[in-house]
């Protein structure tokens, strides 16, 4: 298990979620602002698990979840540091926005350590002459 790789990548999650997602919620509507966090999610979820697995013979996917599992109670640990707690996120976002966008965070982490793995097609080989 590399450790430090999974904290490190979990650490810069929520902090790339924070500063790109952050300065939009008095920017955009509703129905905008949640599409934003839930692609946020997932494509920076994304990026983690790949780069959490690269290089991995083994355990690629466990990397990934690990990054995915962290990184949501590192969300979950600043909510409850804030005025009402984490409910006040949940009321911000609804129940099943609340649970769905922090397991799209996972799920992202997971798909991009899978795709890691996925080897890269080989070239075509020379036709003999």
């Amino acid at each position: 298990m590399r450790w430090g790789r999974i904290v490190l990548l979990a650490i810069a999650l929520e902090a790339v979620l924070f500063a790109t997602l952050l300065p939009l919620i008095p920017r955009l509507g509703r129905p905008l602002l949640m599409s934003a966090i839930g692609a946020g999610c997932a494509i920076f979820g994304y990026v983690a698990g790949w780069l959490a697995a690269r290089g991995l013979t083994s355990g690629a996917v466990l990397h990934g979840f690990l990054v995915g599992v962290l990184a949501t109670l590192i969300y979950l640990a600043i909510n409850l540091t804030q005025p009402g707690g984490i409910m006040a996120a949940v009321a911000f976002y609804g129940l099943p926005l609340f649970v769905g966008l922090n397991g799209l965070r996972i799920v992202g982490c997971v798909v991009g350590a899978m795709v890691s793995q996925t080897p890269a097609s080989a070239p075509p080989a020379a036709h003999a002459r």
